[in-house]
């Protein structure tokens, strides 16, 4: 809605913890902390929730904390890494949950049930399998683009991406193969194929995806999408199973040098 605070992105949402922190060891009270800074309780409450504070209010809040002026500047970096305007910006998404959150995260664990991971695709399976409008379709597939620069690009997202054994039959020429083969010899990559047998396992629920992130405050994110739209969690319990049923799925699956293999011999039919 027009009028409304945009989220912190993962730098300001460490920077709102630390500055929670900060008051909680300093032993203040919000309305305490607010006194001292001539701020109202319920400003300093949104700047630990979700507003981010200006920088001459950030550096009151720090000295009002006790942190001395030669410690600011892990603060201050957070705060300039929290304004920088992020590059799917430029996308004009109306949904950014999922792309941000990938941005931002430092591990990306799947399982794909009926399409190449989008950070595996080539530019023409991309357009090929996205459900949109001709206009749209070019604007999400220079995003995929985009997104899979966080491969190849520091600080490298560390991928390990399960493949359903049917999605190598369904749309895959020669290049989409050469890419995943590309894909797959990159360190941060692992690529496992789960074969189609005649037996049960988690993965036959639908495709997802869970983010992992460096910050160990930052709890994981779940996501899964359907044609009925994308659904999220970030509560631990739900997120501890999802990554448990991705472990089990993955022991089922091919290891990556078996998959590697696969994916080369099965090139030339293609």
């Amino acid at each position: 809605m027009a009028g409304l605070t945009p989220e912190p992105n993962y730098y300001g949402r460490q920077l709102q913890r630390e500055v929670k922190r900060l008051r909680e060891q300093a032993r203040l009270t919000q309305e305490e902390a607010g006194e001292l800074v001539h701020m109202e309780f319920k400003k300093l409450s949104r700047i630990e929730r979700r507003q981010l504070p200006t920088y001459h209010e950030l550096v009151m809040l720090l000295d009002a904390y006790g942190v001395l002026a030669c410690d600011y500047g892990p603060y201050i970096e957070l705060w300039e890494l929290a304004k920088q305007r992020p590059w799917w910006r430029d996308f004009h998404l109306e949904d950014t949950r999922y792309v941000r959150m990938e941005d931002e995260a430092d591990t990306k664990y799947e399982f794909q049930l009926g399409h190449i991971p989008t950070l595996l695709q080539t530019e023409e399976y991309a357009e090929l399998s996205i459900n949109a409008s001709k206009r749209s379709v070019r604007k999400f597939t220079d995003l995929r683009m985009r997104q899979q620069e966080r491969l190849t690009s520091d600080p490298r997202l560390q991928l390990q991406a399960l493949i359903h054994a049917p999605v190598l039959h369904q749309g895959v020429n020669r290049e989409q193969m050469n890419l995943l083969i590309e894909r797959a010899e990159l360190p941060n990559v692992t690529i496992q194929i789960v074969p189609q047998r005649n037996t049960l396992h988690d993965g036959l629920h639908g495709s997802v995806i869970l983010l992992s992130f460096d910050d160990l405050n930052e709890p994981d994110a779940a996501f899964s999408e359907t044609l009925v739209g994308l659904q999220e969690t970030q509560d631990p319990e739900r997120t501890a199973t999802i990554r448990h049923a991705l472990d089990r799925i993955s022991e089922q699956a091919m290891s990556p040098e078996e998959t590697l293999a696969c994916l080369k011999s099965a090139r030339p039919a293609l």
